[in-house]
């Protein structure tokens, strides 16, 4: 004889998860492979866009972070040029009498090219 169980309200399909009543009590059914392997590659391929996107964005951020490090030695040398010069310029400041004489000498003669009374240039045409 093949005897049936008569169905009840209690089996009802859901569109998250099936319920069957069974004799042992209510048996969860499983969801289709399809939906749960849609659901995983979902899953797979945002998590390996946002690894991408953070590695991306590490990096970008590394080469910054080494154009202004080059960028902060060539204002540290360029800071370090004006306070020599700086400094230079207030002990010239400080020069009077005899050593004041001798500066203003000395800048014309090598920077604009003037010679004293009796002096010679000689330049030397062999570029040695």
């Amino acid at each position: 004889m093949n005897l049936k169980k008569p169905k009840t309200k209690k089996a009802q399909a859901t569109s998250e998860e099936a319920v069957e009543e069974t004799a042992d009590g209510p048996k969860e059914l499983q969801q289709p492979k399809k939906k749960r392997k849609a659901r995983y590659i979902l899953l797979y391929l945002a998590a390996i866009g946002f690894v991408f996107y953070a590695v991306i964005t590490i990096i970008n951020q590394n080469v910054k972070i080494a154009e202004k490090r080059a960028e902060l030695s060539e204002l540290q040398q360029q800071i370090n040029v004006v306070e020599i010069e700086s400094d230079y310029l207030e002990k010239v400041q400080g020069y009077k009498g005899q050593e004041l004489a001798e500066y203003m000498e000395k800048i014309a003669k090598e920077e604009l090219g003037y010679v004293s009374d009796g002096e010679r240039i000689f330049i030397n045409v062999a570029g040695e």
